[in-house]
């Protein structure tokens, strides 16, 4: 089954002078407010997950002035894809805010400090709509504010979301969805040059127009992000390889080199038989002469290293012509 991003479920959220008696696991999220995100033994990413999603409530609760969630706020919401865990909590107020930053709580558990973020935003009234009884920026609105306020290697992940929750693309019909991708980045790109002269257009252009609504997470969109922006050419992004009457779907494929390269996430071998039959594509793939080199969050950590394992896979020539593209390292 191919993944497509989906609004995840709230967590309750009240207001409250003290910890409702009702909550099993009662979390103070804001002043007044409370949320039940679980117990301890849910996964880290998940109850990380919950915290973020209790934040997002909690505010529209709490702000009075709060027309909508927006950035990453909206994309959690969304169900969109993040890289960095537990971020701020972005709303869009109707003028410019005295106090635009506000700190958080921080609850037990908690992997880092957020925050508050108030910004004014001119936004047309279409560009808002409900998502879990929430007010959020739409799916498109969010990607373009995303691409134009945030680092491009955070951007990307929501943009190239964004595009695939809006396109649904199918691995089996490439063309086809190929199609509907393409009149959606470009109404995307109509929406950034409609913000004329606001601050990060160079950066939101450049990501708009390397995004891919093929990846499937967020490990994978980060990847494709750094091979662009390594000035490398654009590789085929779910690209169907066939060995006799099986079909593989390699994350990011240069055929006229026969280099592979995979993301793998933990969440992908959940059993030994998940490890078996990855073992398995790998071997038939080598068999027909691919080259597959495989990455993980933590290679991202060090870039200079990741850089140079990247390009090592292609020709030296291909390695040598590669020039960074600036605005895809902002």
């Amino acid at each position: 089954m191919e993944p497509y991003p989906e609004p995840p479920q709230l967590p309750p959220v009240v207001a409250s002078a003290g910890p409702p008696a009702a909550m099993r696991h009662p979390v103070r999220v804001l002043r007044g407010v409370y949320a039940d995100i679980g117990g301890r033994n849910l996964p880290r990413w998940e109850a990380d997950e919950h915290l973020s999603l209790a934040r997002c409530a909690a505010v529209c609760l709490q702000v009075e002035s709060a027309r909508c969630l927006s950035h990453e706020s909206a994309a959690l919401v969304h169900g969109l894809w993040l890289r960095e865990r537990e971020p701020d909590v972005s709303v869009v107020v109707p003028s410019s805010p005295h106090h635009p930053h506000q700190e958080l709580p921080l609850p037990p558990g908690a992997q880092r400090l957020a925050y508050l973020r108030r910004r004014h935003l001119t936004l047309p009234q279409k560009d808002i709509t409900t998502v879990s009884g929430l007010p959020v920026s739409t799916l498109g609105r969010t990607a373009v504010d995303c691409a134009f306020d945030l680092p491009a290697h955070d951007s990307v992940c929501v943009v190239e979301s964004a595009l695939r929750a809006i396109t649904r693309p199918s691995r089996y019909q490439y063309a086809q969805s190929s199609r509907r991708v393409e009149a959606a980045r470009h109404q995307l790109q109509a929406a950034v040059t409609a913000q004329g002269r606001r601050a990060g257009a160079r950066r939101a252009r450049a990501i708009v127009a390397m995004a891919s609504a093929f990846t499937e997470s967020p490990g994978e969109s980060l990847l494709h992000w750094l091979v662009r922006a390594l000035g490398l050419p654009a590789p085929r992004i779910q690209m169907a390889i066939k060995d006799t009457s099986r079909l593989y779907f390699p994350d990011e494929a240069w055929p006229e080199y026969r280099v592979l390269a995979e993301f793998d996430g933990r969440i992908k071998y959940k059993t030994p038989e998940d490890l078996w039959q990855e073992k398995q594509r790998q071997d038939a793939l080598t068999r027909m002469g691919w080259r597959i080199e495989r990455f993980i969050w933590a290679d991202f950590t060090h870039l200079d290293v990741l850089r140079d394992r990247i390009l090592a896979l292609f020709p030296a020539t291909v390695a040598r012509s590669a020039r960074p593209v600036a605005d895809l390292w902002r």
